[in-house]
């Protein structure tokens, strides 16, 4: 980019169209559950997604929720069966509905 050492890193990052690190952290693991549901991933990592079960018909339930387990730590909040869900669910229904991976993407 040959920007001074010391210079700014998110105009660069925006000129490079790359995402921060958290966000890509995000990204990675939204297209990772994206896949996993859709049947392109092998079968353990889809076994770490479980649909939500609710006793009742709830309007939520038409944007596919997926069950958030319960962890005691916060490192088990990094784990990927906590931190996919988690992701998944604050997912616009229309984001999650999408029919090909380019599209979602």
């Amino acid at each position: 980019m040959r920007s001074p050492r010391f210079s700014r890193s998110v105009p660069l990052l925006k000129s490079l169209h790359w995402l921060p690190v958290h966000y890509r952290i995000i990204f990675k693991i939204c297209t990772i559950a994206y896949q996993a549901l859709s049947s392109t991933q092998p079968a353990y990592i889809n076994s770490m997604l479980t649909p939500a079960r609710n006793s009742r018909q709830l309007r939520s339930t038409s944007s596919n929720p997926l069950y958030i387990p319960r962890v005691k730590t916060k490192a088990g909040t990094r784990a990927f069966s906590v931190a996919a869900p988690t992701v998944w669910n604050a997912l616009p229904a229309s984001v999650k509905s999408e029919g090909d991976i380019v599209s979602y993407r």
